[in-house]
């Protein structure tokens, strides 16, 4: 019985055009087994990456450590990697940040590299034009897997990453990411699905490394330059390329080249089922993109009043917002300097500071109105 299930499941018909069978598609569904592979190493590589390299640059451009006097570079090293990528520090949330720009930066010239000569990323018809034949070369291979393994380990990396507002938000972008490059593996939708990678690769790039430069403390001035590249690419790639060149593409070309008489609307969901719920799970990822593109104008909106481009998906998270972070900062060095003027006892701090907030508020009882 268990076998005549998976033998249904595994029905040629609802998942490959008319007379194609399994053997004959490039792409093996056991492949899909690599990225699981990958996804601890993946995250093995994130930790000592940011334990050496993140925490090297945190260390001298910004202020992470700033409250830290005494720790040295080793030393924060060494926490980093004994445990520090699982608290819930102001440096643990750049180092999320600095990985992924790392990684997407990688993931977008690696991209690149192995796709510059591809037909398809030229003519998006050609993702269609002799489907499912389409040979997989080794380049294209690694990129599939590298990627779809990196989400599966942004999965694995949410149990100890800092939660922000649009946490479940980005836990459904990353199923959905994951099944549509699995699904698109399956049935040799590889092409389209490569565009779909290259394409969001970029605007990340721009996204992190604005985040990077805002926490740099020597970059300050260069934050809304980075933003207005950030949001010029997430508007060219995701709301323009994506939507009227990729899914256009699918919704209009692919179904008459896929199967002469295939229909991607037929509510009647005619076999193949496969190639319609991946045309439907690319809707729903643009949909996720609109979404994510009135945060980015919330953005837009406080840079142009006069504000820095900010993060406002953190919003909620004011125990590591960088202006309460300087405060704190400062209160403890006015404290350190009263102390090292005046030592008394903690009783008679506290006394002092009892009379000092009394006096004041009989100065500002007593002060006169300005007419």
């Amino acid at each position: 019985m268990k076998l005549w299930r998976m033998s249904y499941f595994w029905h040629e018909p609802y998942w490959l055009p008319r007379n194609v069978t399994w053997p004959e598609v490039p792409s093996k569904f056991a492949d899909l087994l690599v990225p699981i592979y990958l996804a601890i190493p993946l995250v093995i590589i994130r930790i000592i990456w940011e334990s050496t390299v993140g925490v090297t640059y945190l260390y001298f451009r910004t202020n992470a450590y700033a409250s830290r006097k005494n720790i040295t570079l080793l030393g924060c090293m060494w926490e980093h990697m004994t445990g520090g990528f699982a608290s819930l520090s102001r440096a643990k949330k750049i180092l999320e940040c600095f990985w992924r720009f790392s990684y997407y930066t990688f993931a977008f010239l690696y991209g690149l590299y192995v796709m510059i000569d591809a037909s398809w990323l030229y003519d998006v018809k050609q993702c269609w034009i002799g489907y499912p034949f389409h040979p997989v070369p080794n380049t294209i291979w690694w990129y599939y897997m590298i990627e779809t393994g990196f989400y599966y380990s942004l999965l694995i990396g949410s149990y100890f990453d800092v939660r922000r507002s649009d946490f479940w938000q980005l836990m459904v972008h990353h199923v959905i990411t994951i099944f549509l490059l699995s699904s698109s593996w399956t049935i040799n939708f590889v092409r389209v699905g490569t565009l779909i990678l290259l394409s969001h690769d970029v605007s990340d790039v721009f996204l992190e490394g604005g985040k990077l430069v805002r926490y740099d403390a020597h970059n300050k001035n260069m934050t809304n330059f980075m933003f207005v590249l950030f949001f010029t690419s997430w508007v060219l790639t995701r709301l323009i390329y994506y939507p009227f060149v990729v899914i256009r593409s699918a919704v209009t070309e692919a179904a008459a080249l896929i199967q002469p008489d295939y229909v991607i609307w037929d509510m009647g969901l005619s076999p193949p089922y496969a190639p319609r719920l991946i045309v439907f799970a690319l809707i729903a990822l643009f949909f996720l993109h609109i979404f994510w593109t009135f945060i980015i104008l919330r953005i837009a909106i406080r840079t142009t009043t006069g504000g820095q481009a900010k993060d406002v998906r953190s919003d909620s998270d004011s125990d590591y917002d960088e202006e309460e972070m300087a405060r704190r900062e400062r209160t403890r060095l006015l404290k350190k300097k009263k102390n090292k003027v005046s030592p008394v006892t903690d009783h008679d701090d506290s006394d002092e500071e009892e009379e000092a907030k009394a006096d004041g508020k009989a100065r500002h009882r007593r002060a006169p109105r300005k007419e």
